[in-house]
């Protein structure tokens, strides 16, 4: 009895776990080619039954090149691009829909986007669209709205291609809905393995 206890209060920790994101002053410049500032900070704390913190990190600019730099880390990420890259076929609509079923809820979000092309109507036109679908993602990954959800995308009329990015924000995961699309994906990849063994089946069926 006080093993299933035991075992209950595990699933509950895990289940409940909420993971929590802090972005601080990260800025993005996208010209000739992509510049991402030195002086941010992102915080990576974990809660289990949702208040309680058990795991907290903090990252910047030096602590992430060390981490990228290290061999065996360069060797693992080669081998998941090269994964990534044979399978890319096989990454279906239906495997997109699932990873969708992992919710980033917005706190807080401090937001600001300059953007200028080399036509000045161009631009004039790009603004709106932009706001718009940056407003409609954000209501969707926003349950309370607050004084510290704000974005704003300005136009530069410098005839030139140009993007400015500026991000603070904390943001939030929930440990179910990553589980919940681990055992879709599971699922489908199981349900295809025994597709592809049928057909194969009903192949050499056919040659005997």
């Amino acid at each position: 009895m006080f093993f299933l206890f035991i075992i209950l209060i595990i699933m509950l920790m895990i289940i409940t776990i909420k993971i929590k994101f802090e972005i601080q002053n990260l800025k993005i410049s996208i010209n000739e080619t992509p510049h991402i500032n030195n002086k941010y900070q992102i915080k990576i704390k974990i809660y289990t039954f949702g208040a309680i913190p058990i795991f907290s990190i903090k990252l910047n600019n030096q602590k992430i090149k060390k981490v990228l730099s290290n061999q065996i880390i360069k060797e693992k990420i080669k081998k998941q691009e090269t994964k990534i890259i044979e399978n890319k076929a096989n990454i279906d609509k239906e495997l997109i829909t699932s990873l969708k079923n992992i919710k980033t809820e917005i706190k807080e979000i401090n937001l600001k986007i300059l953007i200028g092309t080399e036509n000045a109507s161009l631009t004039a036109f790009t603004i709106p669209v932009i706001s718009t679908i940056v407003a409609m993602f954000l209501s969707k990954q926003i349950k309370k709205y607050n004084e510290k959800q704000v974005f704003s995308i300005t136009p530069i009329y410098i005839n030139q291609n140009l993007i400015n990015a500026e991000i603070s924000g904390i943001f939030q995961i929930k440990m179910i809905h990553i589980i919940n699309t681990i055992c879709i994906i599971n699922k489908k990849r199981k349900g295809d393995k025994n597709e592809r063994t049928s057909n194969r089946r009903s192949y050499d069926y056919g040659y005997e």
